[in-house]
C-alpha cells in the first residue's frame, strides 16, 4: 500500500513538471538497467516525444543542483534528451578506476558512447544522436579533456561555458595531446589533425583567467575551435544560448539526401565515385581512413555510417532503394561514369543483398565491390550491449549465398589472416571473386594503406588500365 501511494505520488510529481519520463526515480530505475562504466548515478531526462538530440551536461565543482536541473529541463521541454553528471562524483569515480583493466589509461568517451546507445536503444528511438558533452566551469573542462580523447564520429559537438584550466584527474589519460600539468591539476591540447567534433567555447565576464589561456593554447594548434564572449554574466542563461547556437550549427550541415553520409571531395581522377559503408562502428578509423587514401588518389568517396543508418531496422530494399539515391546524385555531382562499392564488417555484409536489389542502370555503373572482413551474416540493425541479443543476429541471411547473384569477376573479398570472427572471404575461393588475405585479424593490423591500395589495384584492373 505504501508502495502504491509513493508511485502515485511520484507520478503526480512528474504530471505537474511536465516531465513523465524524467526526473530522479526515473534515474534510479536507469542505474538498474545500464552498464555505467565509470559514470556514477547519472540523472538521465527524457522528453515525451521524439528525441531530436543528446546532452550531456556535466554540472560544475560544486556538483549536480538546481541551476544544472533548471537547463536540463527546459532541454528535455526542447526535445533534448540528457544525461546529468555529477562532476565531483564522476572525477573520484574516474580516479578510483583501475587502469590495469585498459592498457594502464582511461577512455572516458568509450562510457559516454556506450551509455548514449543503451539509453536511446531502451526507448527504442528511430534515429540515434550522437551527444553533445557540454560543460560549466570544471565541467567544462572536463568537457574538453574528454575531447582530447574523442574518435571521429562519437561527439555531435563540445561546449565548455568558463572552462576551469584542468582537472585533478591522477589517472593517465588514454590520448596522443599534449599533457601539462600544474600541481593537481592537468590540462590536455588536442589530437593532431582535423577536431574530432565542432568545439565550442564561450566566456561571460567571470570566465576564469587560466581557462581563457589555456584554451588560446589550444588555439594555437587547432584554430578552428571557435570561443565566444557573452555580456551575459549568468552563467547558465549562457549555456542555454550557447547550447542553441551549437546544436543549430550541427543541424545545419547535414546530408542533402537525408542520409548520414560523409563527404570526401576530390577531383575525379579515375572517373570513380567509391560508396564505402562502415563498420557497426559509425564513420571512423578504418573506414574513414581508408576513404581517405582513396580520396588522395582522386576518387570521391561517399561514407556511409552504418551506425546511424541502421539504428533502426531496415529492410534490404529499402537500403538498395538509398544505395541507388546515392549513385544518382553523387555520379551526377561529381561527373563520373563508375562507382566501387566498399563495406566493412557490418557494411560489408549488406552490400550483396543490397547490390542484388538495384534496377540494371544503377547496376551498371558498380565495376568492383570490395568487401572487407565479410562475415557469413547479415544484420539490418545495430546490436547494442544488452538491449539486442544474440538471437537477432543473422536474421537478414548469408552474404555468400547473396553473392552467387553477383558477377564474381567485380568481387573483390579482403580478410585477416587471424580473424577469428565469422569470416567469409575464404569460402569463395574457386568461385572467381579476388580474394585477398592480408596480415592482421579483423582490422588488418592497421595497415589501411595496404588496404585501400588493395582496392585501388583492383579497380585499376577492372578498368582496364
Amino acid at each position: 500500500m505504501i508502495l502504491k501511494y509513493a508511485m502515485s505520488l511520484a507520478f503526480a510529481c512528474m504530471l505537474s513538471l511536465g516531465l513523465l519520463a524524467s526526473g530522479a526515480a526515473r534515474a534510479d530505475e536507469d542505474d538498474t538497467k545500464y552498464d555505467l562504466g565509470m559514470i556514477p548515478a547519472p540523472h538521465i531526462l527524457r522528453p515525451k516525444g521524439k528525441v531530436t538530440s543528446e546532452v550531456v551536461l556535466i554540472s560544475d565543482a560544486a556538483g549536480w543542483g538546481d541551476k544544472e536541473k533548471a537547463v536540463a529541463d527546459k532541454l528535455v521541454n526542447d526535445g533534448s534528451l540528457v544525461i546529468g553528471i555529477d562532476y565531483p562524483s564522476f572525477l573520484a569515480s574516474l580516479n578510483k578506476y583501475d587502469v590495469t583493466q585498459n592498457d594502464g589509461c582511461i577512455y572516458i568517451v568509450a562510457d559516454l558512447e556506450s551509455l548514449s546507445q543503451q539509453v536511446q536503444r531502451s526507448f527504442a528511438d528511430s534515429t540515434y544522436q550522437l551527444p553533445v558533452i557540454a560543460g560549466v566551469g570544471a565541467g567544462g573542462a572536463m568537457a574538453l579533456t574528454i575531447a582530447a580523447q574523442t574518435p571521429d564520429a562519437t561527439v555531435a559537438g563540445t561546449l565548455a561555458v568558463d572552462p576551469a584550466a584542468g582537472i585533478a584527474l591522477k589517472q593517465e589519460l588514454c590520448t596522443p595531446a599534449e599533457k601539462k600539468s600544474d600541481g593537481d591539476i592537468v590540462s590536455f591540447g588536442l589530437q593532431d589533425g582535423a577536431l574530432p567534433n565542432p568545439i565550442l567555447v564561450t566566456y561571460t565576464p567571470n570566465a576564469p583567467k587560466d581557462g581563457r589561456e589555456h584554451v588560446e593554447d589550444i588555439q594555437k594548434e587547432h584554430p578552428e575551435v571557435q570561443s565566444t564572449e557573452s555580456d551575459n554574466a549568468d552563467t547558465y542563461a549562457t549555456l542555454e544560448a550557447s547550447l542553441s547556437d551549437l546544436m543549430k550549427s550541427i543541424d545545419s550541415s547535414k546530408s542533402p539526401l537525408g542520409l548520414p553520409l560523409d563527404v570526401m571531395e576530390t577531383t575525379p581522377t579515375e572517373d570513380t565515385l567509391a560508396i564505402v559503408y562502415s563498420g557497426d562502428g559509425g564513420w571512423r578509423d578504418i573506414d574513414k581512413e581508408v576513404g581517405s587514401y582513396l580520396q588522395d588518389q582522386g576518387i570521391p568517396v561517399v561514407g556511409v555510417d552504418s551506425l546511424h543508418y541502421f539504428w533502426s531496422e531496415r529492410d534490404p530494399q529499402q537500403t538498395a532503394d538509398d544505395l541507388a539515391r546515392i549513385i544518382q546524385f553523387y555520379t551526377k555531382r561529381f561527373k563520373v561514369k563508375h562507382v566501387v562499392l566498399v563495406g566493412y564488417s557490418f557494411g560489408a555484409d549488406v552490400l550483396p543483398a543490397s547490390y542484388n536489389r538495384l534496377k540494371q542502370p544503377d547496376k551498371d555503373k558498380i565495376v568492383q565491390m570490395s568487401l572487407l572482413s565479410l562475415s557469413q551474416k547479415v544484420d539490418y540493425v545495430i546490436s547494442v550491449m544488452g538491449w539486442l541479443g544474440a538471437s537477432s543476429e543473422g536474421k537478414g541471411g548469408d552474404p555468400i549465398k547473396d553473392l552467387k547473384a553477383v558477377n564474381p569477376k567485380m568481387v573483390q573479398c579482403v580478410y585477416g589472416k587471424d580473424d577469428d570472427e565469422d569470416v567469409a572471404c575464404p569460402l569463395l575461393k574457386g568461385s572467381g571473386a579476388e580474394i585477398i588475405a592480408m596480415d592482421g585479424g579483423h582490422h588488418f593490423d592497421d595497415d589501411y594503406e595496404a588496404l585501400a591500395n588493395h582496392i585501388i589495384s583492383g579497380l585499376k584492373s577492372r578498368l582496364g588500365e
